[in-house]
């Protein structure tokens, strides 16, 4: 689209998953100044060598998760601004949204090592352009491997089960020893059904078998001498 006679060509977000991270890149923004003040609208947009697809891969070899981010659950979008030179090399590099240093720091260092990119173009010449991208840092969710069964004295005589899909993590000590290492699915459900009295154990369950909690929920709905609240955590 054309305004004032600047084109506006906006940079096509791309994400990358690295490990347990997700990293959005998104457009960068812009604005024609005078002089020779870095531009953010030229006609013709800067473009990294190979294109976005060579971006992307770039991102992946350079960017990595920290563990201490991992350890503390820190997770946000990072956005750094730079700017693309006449002859294509990226300086200024700086953080205009921070999420936390331990993740700052690797974007900072990732974009200040990228290759030169092809310079915008405006009027026919090479231009100073100011870009903006942002980084998404995003941990993926544990995962649910272990069913924890707990029982209550109910009302009519029935049993109250409450069984938890979640994660060992997610465990106290107690229930943590209380694990019982089955893993054929017709074990565990025999165990679940025998145990009637007040007090909890866990099961491992199987996350590659979708069906397998499904399979326990059934199993249990059939016991008119329990009532059985599912749910996950």
């Amino acid at each position: 689209m054309r305004k004032n006679n600047v084109t506006n060509r906006p940079f096509r977000g791309i994400s990358a998953a690295i490990a347990t991270t997700v990293i959005l890149l998104m457009a960068g923004s812009v604005n024609v100044s005078a002089q020779d003040e870095p531009m953010t609208q030229p006609e013709i947009a800067p473009e990294y060598p190979g294109g976005t697809v060579a971006l992307l891969s770039f991102i992946q070899q350079n960017i990595e998760y920290p563990e201490g981010a991992k350890e503390q659950e820190i997770q946000g979008r990072v956005i750094v601004q730079f700017t693309i030179e006449k002859d294509g090399s990226v300086s200024d590099v700086k953080v205009v949204k921070s999420v936390d240093p331990l993740v700052d720091e690797q974007v900072v260092r990732a974009v200040s090592a990228m290759p030169a990119w092809k310079p915008g173009m405006h009027e026919g010449k090479p231009v100073r352009v100011s870009y903006s991208l942002p980084f998404r840092f995003r941990l993926q969710a544990p995962p649910k491997d272990v069913i924890l069964v707990q029982y209550a004295n109910g009302q009519d005589g029935k049993k109250d089960v409450t069984c938890t899909l979640t994660s060992q993590k997610k465990l106290t000590e107690q229930e943590l020893a209380s694990v019982i290492e089955m893993k054929d699915l017709n074990s565990k459900l025999k165990e679940v059904s025998k145990k009637k009295t007040e007090g909890f154990f866990a099961l491992p369950n199987n996350p590659d078998t979708m069906d397998e909690f499904n399979a326990l929920e059934e199993a249990l709905n059939k016991d008119d001498n329990l009532k059985v609240t599912y749910k996950q955590n």
